[in-house]
């Protein structure tokens, strides 16, 4: 759900402080606004009963010089930043047992691999670019999403360093020179420019202030006039270590442990947070990634809930891709909800 700019700034005001001496005093007007994922108990990410009862409304795909309504190729790109993910580390699940990062890594990259050509994927499908501005279908529309299997186009292990307050870097919106952008940006130079791609930044354990509200996720996009140097507009995903025990929440509410009680060797349980926000983050960029000078131009209702926002912690579940079972949540399907009354679906259209 996107965080209107006097809400991101209340949110970061009390932090800006401390954050201002590493991110620097220079700041620009907020051109990209974040769309967070909070954890549960956050008082942001419950669905609401109007959520619930309305579709996503198409609006325009037309907002600044580079808009595309919807990444019509959906592509990923898994940036995993920092020095402990070359090196390797171990994490606890919460009976004791050790997993390592490198199994987090396949994990997380087997979802990707073998998300394309999936039913969950394929909800996405029913929205396009070229509907009319206040549709909710695209009847007469054209530009839709595709469902192409392979969606994983590349990882990168970037042993840079990260800074220690990223998370509240994250948290403080669109200072001028924000990490996670910035490394978004390298993320093109290594990789190459695809419009249609997310490229998602995770980044290995860290610290972040007690009574700090913690987010799980989040995806915007960067602009010509970030003042990084980029010359494309990117979409870009923020995905900060989950499996940790955050001041006042426990390593759960991010999602671990939220579908499988007990894990497995290949991350099942332990590793249920990853599939569930990353999937988040994937379907509301594929089918909402334009947001530029604070409005979202793709698919969204009329609070401005995007179609993970709307089935956020709600009847998450398995799925099987590629010969493994994944957590996800569901994700908004316009035609389900017309059709059943229930837009939380997990195959679609």
């Amino acid at each position: 759900m996107k965080i209107r700019l006097l809400l991101g700034l209340a949110l970061a005001g009390a932090l800006f402080g401390m954050v201002g001496a590493t991110a620097g005093a220079d700041t620009a007007p907020l051109t990209n606004p974040k769309t967070f994922f909070w954890a549960p108990g956050q008082g942001l990410t419950a669905s609401t009963s109007d959520q619930l009862q309305n579709d996503l409304i198409y609006h325009g795909g037309n907002v600044g010089t580079g808009a595309i309504g919807v990444e019509q190729k959906p592509a990923v790109y898994l940036v995993w930043w920092g020095a402990p993910w070359a090196q390797g580390f171990n994490t606890m699940d919460t009976n004791g047992s050790m997993y390592t990062s490198k199994a987090l890594q396949n994990y997380l990259q087997s979802f990707f691999q073998n998300v394309g050509g999936s039913p969950w994927a394929n909800i996405q499908t029913q929205y396009c670019a070229y509907a009319l501005a206040g549709s909710t279908n695209c009847v007469g529309g054209g530009g839709f999403v595709q469902n192409p299997k392979g969606q994983l186009k590349g990882v990168w292990t970037d042993p840079s360093p990260v800074p220690n307050d990223i998370v509240t870097l994250g948290l403080a919106e669109n200072l001028v020179d924000d990490p996670i952008a910035s490394e978004a940006v390298r993320a093109v130079q290594h990789f190459g420019y695809n419009r249609d791609a997310t490229y998602i930044i995770l980044t290995p354990p860290t610290s972040i202030g007690t009574g700090e509200p913690y987010y799980c996720g989040y995806h915007t996009q960067t602009s010509t006039v970030d003042g990084l140097g980029n010359t494309e507009r990117l979409q870009y995903a923020f995905i900060p270590w989950l499996n940790t025990n955050w001041p006042g929440l426990g390593p759960e509410d991010c999602g671990m442990h939220n579908v499988n009680a007990t894990s497995n060797a290949f991350g099942n349980g332990v590793f249920d947070a990853w599939s569930i926000v990353t999937g988040h983050e994937y379907g509301e960029a594929v089918t909402d990634p334009d947001n530029f000078a604070s409005i979202q131009d793709g698919w969204n209702d009329d609070q401005t809930s995007e179609n993970g926002d709307k089935c956020a912690w709600l009847n998450t579940q398995n799925i099987p891709l590629g010969g493994k079972k994944f957590a996800v949540q569901p994700l908004w399907s316009n035609a389900a909800y017309d059709s059943t009354g229930n837009g939380c679906v997990v195959s679609g259209p």
